[in-house]
């Protein structure tokens, strides 16, 4: 590995007594840090073999991250403010204020923030409301759920979601219509959860290996399966508000292709993320195969469709077929994501041209 620049020294490893090396640390460190003689300091071994050496004060608020001000403006749009709340809950600030330079918070941006503390931010609280400003907080130090959990949990619900808008569809359900498209939230929050823990990890090397990853290569394989999930979880939601609008009566030809448009889709769904999680290389490829049989089962479907006496209708039974496509689309992105992760281990690599 190649360090240039000022901090870079090179040190002499000495060895004493029967099996002890000694490696001197630079005085400046020493002084910038303020350590003595007889303090501890923590070394951790990175996934890249170097070792990182933190003393042991720094290690117990590492995770800290720095506060936070955003300066709304008095006629700053819910929408907008919305925004810039979840892209500081994404940086990773424990607490985030929110202040109005000159006059008070409207009643519309006060409500916006709450909204968005409820509906979307996991673990975070409003702990200051005052007429111009409004402080939040982060409660959740370290996760409470290892990546992996949280992607699993979010697979759970989401294709749950899909399976009830197919029930709902077949059934004509509106009840469980609404159901559906009100555990989109849910989904949206864990997104939003993962994401933010990701953004920490990618920095911090000891976070990492706190939220069960190993590399920070895997945030970014980690990152493509929480948004496609997120994006399945939508689709899903879309099926039930279009199936709820739907009047005429589906020819059962038509409902039985679209089903198993669904059935391979749902499969794929949960393959890719077991091969994600499970960092299984053959069952990723075999999803990515597996995907395409969807083109075929969509143009046969679309076919039925065209055939069919259903007059009003037939907009938004194409849209649903769509989704479903749409959701075996990510699934196989899922899956393209673990075959990129996990390629080391079915290859072997030579290193410095052996």
């Amino acid at each position: 590995m190649r360090i240039e620049g000022e901090e870079r020294e090179v040190r002499k490893i000495q060895f004493t007594g029967k099996s002890t090396y000694v490696l001197s640390l630079p005085k400046r460190w020493i002084k910038e840090m303020r350590l003595n003689a007889g303090d501890q300091v923590i070394l951790v071994r990175e996934p890249n073999n170097s070792l990182a050496m933190i003393p042991e004060v720094e290690a117990r608020h590492e995770s800290i991250q720095d506060e936070a001000t955003a300066n709304l403006l008095p006629k700053e749009s819910a929408n907008t403010l919305k925004r810039k709340i979840v892209a500081m809950y994404l940086a990773g600030f424990n607490i985030i204020h929110l202040k109005l330079k000159t006059g008070r918070i409207q009643p519309e941006q006060r409500d916006a923030i709450r909204e968005v503390v409820r509906r979307n931010l996991v673990g975070t609280e409003i702990i200051a409301d005052a007429s111009e400003i409004i402080t939040l907080q982060v409660l959740l130090s370290i996760p409470e759920l290892s990546v992996s959990t949280a992607i699993r949990r979010m697979y759970l619900i989401a294709s749950s979601m899909h399976k009830d808008s197919m029930t709902s569809i077949q059934e004509r359900s509106q009840e469980m219509a609404k159901s559906v498209i009100t555990s989109d939230d849910e989904v949206d929050r864990f997104s939003l959860y993962v994401l933010r823990n990701l953004v920490i990890a990618s920095q911090n090397g000891r976070f990492l290996r706190e939220i069960g990853l190993k590399n920070p290569s895997d945030c970014l394989s980690y990152r493509v399966a929480v948004k496609s999930i997120e994006r399945i979880a939508d689709h899903a939601s879309a099926m039930a508000e279009r199936g709820q609008k739907i009047k005429e009566k589906m020819p059962r030809e038509l409902l039985d292709k679209i089903c198993k448009m669904s059935h391979i889709a749902l499969e794929a769904v949960s393959d890719s993320v077991e091969s994600l999680l499970r960092r299984d290389y053959h069952l990723a490829d075999k999803t990515v195969s597996n995907v395409d049989q969807i083109y075929a089962l969509e143009n046969d479907a679309l076919g039925t469709l065209d055939k069919a006496k259903v007059i009003h209708d037939s907009g938004m039974i194409r849209l649903i077929i769509e989704d479903i496509r749409r959701t075996a689309e990510y699934a196989s992105d899922i899956a393209e994501a673990a075959i990129n992760e996990t390629i080391d281990e079915v290859i072997e690599v030579h290193r410095g041209g052996k």
